[in-house]
């Protein structure tokens, strides 16, 4: 796909809106909007789920399968892309998306439900790859920064609207409706796609190389940390993520040598611009999920915070997130270096301060401290991943647009196995405690505090090497 000529056009919001680029404009956001309010969105219903469907036992596993098929998808789209076509490809992930709601919404039982669930994230997570690949392959670069800033919004508000949403088919006991919502919403999607995306060919016109051993291990790596987020003793859920990045790790390894590849080249590699900017996404994604999994628990049980107010003050990081993304989309030079480090700054400090205040500090401090680790990760994270995409090697654009969900993702997952891990190693038990909540949630936040310190040390690397490849002739 070509990206339209706008060679004098300024990366301005209005320029955006030119040539014709609102309709995809709008058609991203639309997409990623789809799979950020369905996260928000089932949180919020799940307690309705189960009273309708039984199976209280599989109540994590709805949101456990969609994390691991959606980060399964998203890995599987460069291939599908190159076997079908991207404009196809895109199509593909919103029907598959699609029919996993109705799906979901006609579940007779809990069984169907989460597997439904799971085809639902796999659609999401092609459709959150392509969207990441899009950016590149229909914008100039000046424009990137604030499409990105744009898609931070849409996060933002999908944080906002997604609890308030569910909350209002729950109350209406009517819990299918949440799914029956996306129908318009995924037609509209697919009709901009179809008449308005350049059809391109396929690069492979086979889907007989497409790289199932891979993907299998890929899968089986995340089901393992899929599983050890959910419960189980410490030893237990260790192995589980000792196993999980043995075969995660040997996909990359094997993907690096194999055809039709999942990844960029050097994807993990610290040497590369690619693999240090990698490695500060992946480390970024560790430092929300430590906050998501726990800070609601504390507010509850140690501040005496009801669900839904708990669950808006944790909505503060995804809005200082946008706010950060949209304010700093426009800067330059020095500006973006300080942004990028700064930002990472900013969530040592934050979620360090959220772990020696959380038994003793006030709500409004513990908020505030929040909103930093949100601001630290808008800044930091806009121009990471402009810059990852700008400096990509020749021929790997794409790829390694599209890759970005698949390491955010991966971050996600291993943080939230970790801070399982942690929390039920520091005495975290069925009965909730004060003392053992106060406890386990310090040791989490505190080892968590690693994630944006080493993520720090992967920003400064990616700065000194995007500054020799721009001095590079």
């Amino acid at each position: 796909m070509a990206a339209p000529d706008t060679t004098s056009q300024a990366g301005s919001w209005r320029s955006l809106f030119a040539e014709g680029r609102g309709l995809y404009v709008v058609m991203l956001n639309l997409g990623i909007g789809l799979h950020a309010v369905d996260v928000f969105v089932v949180s919020t219903i799940m307690p309705d789920v189960v009273r309708d469907l039984g199976g209280a036992h599989f109540y994590a596993w709805s949101t456990m399968l969609y994390m691991v098929a959606s980060i399964v998808g998203a890995a599987a789209t460069a291939p599908l892309r190159r076997a079908l076509g991207g404009r196809r490809a895109y199509c593909i992930g919103a029907l598959l998306f699609l029919a996993g709601s109705i799906a979901c919404a006609l579940a007779p039982n809990m069984a169907l439900f989460i597997l439904a669930r799971a085809v639902q994230g796999f659609g999401g997570g092609i459709v959150l790859s392509r969207s990441m690949a899009m950016v590149g392959e229909l914008f100039p670069e000046a424009l990137k920064k604030p499409v990105l800033a744009l898609i931070s919004s849409t996060w933002g508000v999908a944080a906002l609207i997604g609890p308030a949403l569910g909350g209002s088919f729950a109350e209406l006991g009517f819990w299918p409706g949440a799914f029956w919502f996306n129908l318009p919403f995924v037609l509209i999607f697919l009709g901009v796609a179809l008449t308005r995306l350049p059809a391109d060919r396929p690069e492979r016109p086979s889907v007989f190389g497409f790289p199932y051993r891979r993907m299998a291990l890929l899968s089986a790596g995340v089901l393992c940390v899929g599983v050890a987020s959910e419960g189980g003793t410490a030893p237990a859920r260790l192995g589980l993520i000792a196993l999980a990045l043995v075969l995660v790790y040997g996909t990359f390894l094997l993907d690096r040598r194999g055809d039709n590849r999942l990844f960029p080249s050097r994807a993990l590699s610290a040497l590369t611009t690619t693999g240090s900017g990698y490695w500060a996404m992946f480390l970024a994604s560790m430092t929300h999920t430590v906050i998501g999994v726990f800070l609601p628990l504390a507010l509850q049980v140690l501040k005496g915070e009801t669900p839904m107010r708990a669950g808006y003050m944790m909505a503060v990081l995804a809005i200082g997130w946008t706010t950060s993304s949209v304010l700093t989309a426009r800067w330059r030079g020095r500006a973006v270096t300080a942004a990028m480090i700064g930002g990472m700054v900013l969530c040592v400090i934050g979620l360090t301060g959220l772990a020696l205040g959380i038994s003793t500090q006030p709500v409004w401090v513990l908020v505030a401290l929040n909103t930093l680790v949100g601001l630290g990760l808008g800044s930091s994270n806009l121009h990471i991943v402009a810059a990852t995409m700008r400096h990509a090697a020749p021929g790997e654009e794409s790829i390694t647009a599209s890759s970005i969900p698949t390491m955010r993702s991966l971050g996600i997952a291993f943080g939230a196995a970790a801070a399982g891990a942690i929390a039920n190693a520091a005495g975290l038990t069925d009965d909730l405690d004060p003392a053992d909540v106060a406890r386990a949630v310090t040791w989490v936040l505190g080892l968590g505090a690693l994630a944006p310190l080493c993520g720090f040390l992967f920003v400064l690397r990616f700065v000194s090497l995007t500054a020799r490849a721009t001095l590079r002739p």
